[in-house]
């Protein structure tokens, strides 16, 4: 009778295709690897958000449902705004959600942006009653305007402010809003927000009038993304496959 013994090299051979379509049906499958297994490391400006117009509070939340539907508990480093988009090139984070608009000069060797989830447009803040007085930056010469230090507002009041006009740097909003509410500013520095589709997110109540507004650069939309460590792998693709799906903010 002839034997059915299959050779073990020859057995290696036949089983050796499958173990690598099974490899990449599992690499395939929408797996992420971050810096620690289970965890999503998300570097933000302020962890325990509570202004209902602050977009570090709306942005949390689109976070936190990134990662109740991916499974992930959620470690947040508190960080401050300005150079926060280089610590997911350095491995410090999986995800960088301080609102880091999309210039090219913020792009970094081992990180990745997004696709984009909102977009900006430039103004000044001030009060109710100042309204009268001011139409745009030229009328604040001789007056103090305040900004955040790396945000986009910071290159837009130093691009565009006369001389004569003070410009007042915090590394924080909190620092920021706090002096404002002193009265030590006339203005702050700061952005109408939009979802994608054109709708104004409401950022201020009655407290704060809105006028200025302009591109950062004419024409073209300034706009805010992610930024994702290269190392987690495969997660940019489910940030974006989420941010195609799930409009911002919820």
């Amino acid at each position: 009778m002839k034997s059915t013994h299959v050779p073990q090299r020859r057995f290696h051979l036949l089983i050796l295709p499958w173990i690598f379509v099974f490899l990449a049906a599992s690499a395939a499958d929408g797996q992420i690897q971050t810096i620690t297994p289970g965890t999503l490391r998300v570097a933000v400006t302020r962890e325990t958000p509570t202004d209902p117009y602050d977009s570090q509070l709306w942005i949390k939340r689109y976070v936190e449902r990134f990662s109740a539907e991916q499974g992930f508990n959620i470690d947040w480093v508190e960080v401050p705004f300005s150079e926060s988009w280089l610590l997911a090139s350095i491995n410090e984070v999986d995800l960088v959600a301080t609102n880091v608009a999309s210039f090219s000069d913020r792009e970094s060797e081992g990180a990745t942006f997004s696709n984009p989830f909102l977009y900006e447009r430039r103004a000044l803040r001030i009060r109710p009653e100042d309204k009268a007085s001011y139409n745009d930056i030229n009328d604040f010469i001789g007056k103090t305007v305040g900004v955040v230090r790396g945000m986009a507002a910071e290159r837009d009041v130093d691009r565009r402010a006369p001389d004569g006009v003070i410009v007042r740097r915090t590394n924080t909003f909190p620092e920021l809003y706090a002096e404002f509410d002193a009265g030590q500013l006339d203005a702050i520095a700061e952005a109408e927000y939009y979802s994608l589709d054109g709708e104004v997110i409401p950022s201020h109540g009655d407290e704060i009038v809105l006028i200025d507004h302009h591109d950062l650069t004419p024409g073209e939309r300034e706009e805010s993304v992610f930024v994702v460590s290269d190392a987690s792998t495969g997660l940019l693709d489910a940030v974006n496959a989420f941010i195609g799906k799930t409009r911002f903010p919820l």
